[in-house]
């Protein structure tokens, strides 16, 4: 195997980038923050301080392991693709699993150093006391697992996948529910039945499941159910088999799919095209849609709308969550079991709240960019079309192909809102606590229309400045997403220290508050930047 020239060339080109440095100061920022939020945690006996300080790191560390392939790797074997470099790779003797591995083991190098960084906070709660080295070994080895799990899942989806916005789209929601989905029938069990909560069978498939048994406690509990009684220490090392097998198993598939898939895509695009005439009723009615008049009547939303409606597999996706949403809302008021339903609907509201805006801040930068980068940007800008409509058809194209994601994230903010004013006796919230989720769900529906009106703005810039669409993306999800939740962590440890719960309301409607002016000064600087032109614009990015 011929591993080696690709991981030095994969270094090379890694070590001239300056998200290579960022990825390590992004890791070390938040184990400090991940650390600091359990040493202010309020209420905590000095003995169990260690064990709050590890949970934090833990949650930290696990949400940066769950997404690191969909910001590193699931866009490597795809930009290939675009570029048409991969034929040139596979005119030397490398075969598809050295290029696999060699991309593989370059990206787990740079996030290996990055790592690096975090080791030592981990063992900082053993000098607090109450937690136990091997603990926090074994919280560790399922965090390299997990990440391991997400950077094979990120070069599988790049294998198979040729823009970068599915690619990463598909790992993040991969990740997602490989996380959560295996865990819902335990949860289910819980609510519904009479067994209690249990681990047992799929939710060893859970790269959660090693994050949750590493603890102390819960390596040495036995879990009972119905299959007979595990100790949590084998519980523990199944699912961490589980996650270094399926690594392994999807690095092995990548590298063997990579040459035919290739191969195929070269082999349909030599051959021509069969075109076949459309049936009369079909041209009938593409003639009557009022969205095709007007997209015809606007020659830059139709160019900038090419490829920018929402996928069917992710529309398929919306509709579950919401589905499941409403049921956990109608268990929440309808059963015993309201608090363990309401948590799952917020829950599912923050999951599609997540992959929605992921995808608007991906569909954001995805046009702009492709044609800047094809040369088609140039094309249009010696056309007869002025630049201002040129980038309102950009904007249009984003807000139509986000309309119905948009309305679904606010109809999940009001329906939550609805639940704690009608239902507010039987989810037991009183005066404080209705006060406090009305200004969490009340503030999200604002700060949801202020972040989409933003990424109009802030999203054509980054594509025009960013050399791939992966950084735009990644510009815009730091500018607009990260610093409102760092903004949150740091509203949730302030409010937790007082104890009256109007106090607290009001700390989260100011957070609120805070993340629409965040958004005004982006889209303000955004329009300010295009006010030069996007002509000077794309000459001085040359």
């Amino acid at each position: 195997m011929n591993v080696l020239p690709v991981i030095q060339r994969e270094l090379q080109a890694a070590s001239r980038r300056g998200a290579t440095w960022h990825l390590r100061v992004a890791f070390a920022c938040a184990a400090v923050l991940a650390l600091g939020a359990g040493l202010v945690f309020p209420d905590v006996r000095l003995d169990e301080r260690g064990q709050v300080v590890l949970v934090c790191l833990a949650v930290g560390g696990f949400a940066l392991s769950l997404f690191t392939g969909a910001y590193l790797t699931a866009d490597t074997l795809s930009a290939e693709k675009r570029e048409g470099t991969l034929g040139l790779l596979f005119l030397t003797p490398l075969n598809g699993r050295d290029i696999v591995l060699g991309k593989m083991a370059c990206h787990s190098l740079q996030v290996g150093v990055g790592w690096l960084a975090v080791f030592p906070m981990f063992y900082l709660p053993v000098m607090l006391g109450g937690v136990l080295w091997t603990e926090v070994g074994r919280l560790l080895l399922a965090l390299l697992l997990t990440m391991a799990l997400s950077i094979a899942f990120g070069m599988f989806w790049s294998t198979v996948c040729t823009e970068a916005r599915t690619a990463v789209l598909a790992t993040v929601v991969t990740m997602l529910l490989l996380a959560l989905l295996p865990w819902l029938p335990a949860f289910l069990v819980a609510v519904f039945g009479r067994r209690g909560f249990t681990l047992q069978g799929f939710a060893e498939c859970s790269p959660m499941t090693p994050v949750v048994q590493a603890f102390q406690d819960n390596y040495r509990h036995v879990w009972r159910s119905f299959l007979g009684t595990t100790p949590g220490a084998v519980v523990y090392w199944r699912s961490a088999a589980v996650a270094g097998g399926l690594s392994l198993a999807l690095v092995f598939l990548s590298g063997t799919l990579l040459p035919r898939l290739w191969r195929r895509a070269e082999s349909a695009g030599s051959r021509p095209a069969r075109r076949r005439a459309p049936p009369a009723a079909w041209q009938e009615r593409v003639r009557s849609d009022e969205r095709l008049l007007a997209l015809a009547g606007s020659p830059a939303l139709w160019l900038a709308a090419r490829g920018a409606a929402e996928a069917r597999w992710l529309r398929g996706l919306r509709w579950l969550t919401l589905l499941f949403f409403g049921l956990m809302l109608f268990v929440s008021v309808g059963t015993r079991h309201w608090e363990e339903g309401f948590v799952s609907a917020m829950g599912a509201a923050y999951g599609l709240h997540l992959v929605v805006r992921i995808h608007a801040i991906l569909t954001a930068t995805r046009a702009l960019h492709e044609d800047r980068r094809s040369g088609a940007l140039e094309l249009l800008l010696v056309t007869p079309l002025s630049e201002p409509s040129l980038l309102e058809g950009y904007q249009r194209s984003f807000v139509q192909a986000l309309q119905n994601p948009r309305r679904s994230l606010l109809l999940m903010n009001v329906a939550l809102q609805s639940m704690v004013i009608v239902f507010g006796r039987q989810l037991h919230m009183h005066g404080g606590e209705w006060a406090i989720f009305s200004a969490f769900f009340t503030g999200g529906f604002v700060v949801t229309l202020s972040d989409f009106f933003t990424l109009r703005w802030i999203g054509p810039v980054a594509a025009l400045r960013a050399t791939t669409h992966l950084r735009a993306a990644g510009r815009v999800f730091a500018a607009s997403m990260l610093v409102p939740w760092l903004g949150f962590v740091a509203t949730f440890l302030i409010a937790i220290q007082f104890n009256e719960e109007e106090v607290a309301a009001v700390i989260f409607a100011s957070w609120a508050a805070v993340c629409v002016g965040w958004n005004a000064l982006l889209g303000a600087g955004a329009r300010a930047w295009l006010r030069g032109g996007i002509r000077r614009r794309v000459a001085e990015a040359g």
